[in-house]
């Protein structure tokens, strides 16, 4: 069975063992998608950002949807699609041409110099730790909370992989590992998990996305054997 197959069947799984959405962000997306984009659709995307999707990504759009079930409250999905969309804040960074340039990261980074405090250690400025040019070459694609958000990355030796923007809690960006899924795909995340070690690489698009699908339909057996 190819995996989008695979995909599809598990999450047919998980919406009916899932009926009272325990896992977390379920009530949000309630296991529907967006309809699917055709290629016409993502490469008037590709061509106005002047990138090319990761394979898997394209892939998941084009045969499961455009945003919906997954990981934190959902993935978002892909705007811009027409001229008239108007592109959420979040979605991409305000300079959209950022989209083209390489990520710059394949470690954590967190460089709290860039935050500006005074002398009661309160912030006055982090506007520095907060640019956009640490987040390019991404689309941010799922919100798992308070202010942490999975990136996938679309230019660069990272493209395909997924990492996360914890820029909010002062842990910087890192990647989507094997231990970050594990704190924060559980029906009840960990949300102050701290930053990932240096030596743990991101998953791919479809390992995160199936690592948090896994997780879920093997905590809803748990629980409904309980």
């Amino acid at each position: 069975m190819n995996k989008v197959l695979q995909l599809k069947k598990n999450l047919t799984q998980l919406a009916i063992l899932d009926a009272t959405f325990e896992v977390f962000g379920s009530e949000s997306h309630q296991y529907q998608f967006k309809p699917c984009l055709s290629n016409k659709d993502i490469q008037v995307f590709e061509s106005r950002y002047n990138i090319t999707l990761p394979s898997e990504y394209r892939n998941f759009l084009l045969e499961i949807g455009n945003g919906g079930a997954g990981p934190g409250y959902g993935l978002s999905g892909l705007s811009g699609i027409e001229s008239e969309d108007v592109i959420p804040e979040k979605l991409y960074p305000e300079n959209y041409e950022i989209l083209s340039k390489p990520f710059p990261f394949t470690k954590a980074w967190n460089n709290l110099d860039l935050i500006v405090k005074n002398n009661t250690d309160l912030v006055t400025n982090n506007n520095d730790y907060f640019d956009d040019k640490f987040i390019q070459g991404t689309l941010t694609i799922t919100n798992y909370g308070c202010g942490i958000y999975a990136m996938l990355i679309v230019t660069g030796e990272q493209s395909g992989k997924i990492w996360i923007d914890d820029r909010t809690n002062d842990n910087g960006i890192y990647p989507a590992c094997l231990s970050f899924c594990h704190a924060f795909h559980d029906i009840n995340p960990d949300d102050s998990y701290p930053n990932s070690n240096n030596e743990e690489q991101p998953l791919s698009f479809y390992d995160w996305y199936e690592d948090w699908l896994n997780r879920s339909l093997e905590q809803i057996r748990q629980s409904s054997e309980t």
